[in-house]
């Protein structure tokens, strides 16, 4: 993973793909270059920010990227590299930065009702439902166990 340092054409290819965006944002839509800008930016100061890099043993590629806050995660992998598990190596790394921060919970505030692949990989990574939306539902894991 590299720390988001600056803008990179890749995003271009998950962020303005009708399919992708219709799993991250519920419509079929393209994010402008400056759209995208200035998600990252606002993202930037609210959390921790990375670019996912994928080496296929020939030269190593940005193929998603991913964020960390105090209330959200989110993912988002180029749809050329997934049903590989990369998302789900990357949600188990950030279990563990997020209880190393001393985190009680992770929460995806949004997992649309028709993107069954993302409610699998994080139900089975222990993310359950806690929050029902209009279209969607919010998950989270518990990362500290209560002590009496």
């Amino acid at each position: 993973m590299i720390p988001f340092d600056q803008f990179r054409q890749e995003s271009l290819k998950w962020y303005q793909d009708p399919e992708s965006m219709y799993n991250i944002v519920g419509s079929k839509i393209a994010y402008t270059k400056k759209q995208i800008q200035q998600m990252y930016e606002w993202q930037n100061e609210h959390g921790l920010l990375y670019y996912i890099e994928y080496n296929n043993g020939e030269h190593p590629q940005i193929i998603g990227d991913v964020w960390l806050a105090d209330d959200d995660y989110a993912i988002v992998i180029d749809q050329a590299f997934r049903n590989r598990h990369i998302g789900r190596r990357v949600t188990k790394y950030f279990i563990y930065k997020a209880k190393k921060l001393g985190r009680n919970y992770i929460t995806v505030s949004e997992i649309f009702n028709w993107n069954k692949a993302s409610q699998k990989m994080f139900t089975s990574l222990n993310f359950y439902p806690f929050k029902e939306n209009k279209d969607s539902w919010s998950y989270r894991r518990r990362l500290k166990i209560d002590t009496i």
